[in-house]
């Protein structure tokens, strides 16, 4: 028997095949090449593969930019600002 379920890792339409002679479960998506293959009398995971989803929007690098401050005077010479940093 085959069934049209959601994928578990996409939301696209995907396919669960009941093998009952083999007594196995398989999901499979064409969309993200999802797979799962599990043991109906077990419940065990046989096979499978999940590959990650991308990102929506790429992904931008973070931009730093250090400025010196001006030195503080304290009575403690150990203590002293250099640069602050911007993100």
């Amino acid at each position: 028997m085959i069934e049209s379920i959601r994928c578990p890792n996409c939301g696209s339409i995907a396919e669960r095949h009941h093998l009952a002679y083999l007594a196995q479960v398989k999901t499979q998506c064409e969309e993200c090449d999802y797979l799962l293959v599990m043991c109906t009398r077990s419940g065990h995971v046989l096979e499978s593969y999940a590959p990650g989803l991308p990102s929506p929007r790429p992904l931008q690098p973070i931009a730093t930019r250090l400025a010196s401050l001006p030195q503080r005077q304290s009575n403690n010479s150990r203590v002293r600002d250099i640069a602050t940093v911007s993100v």
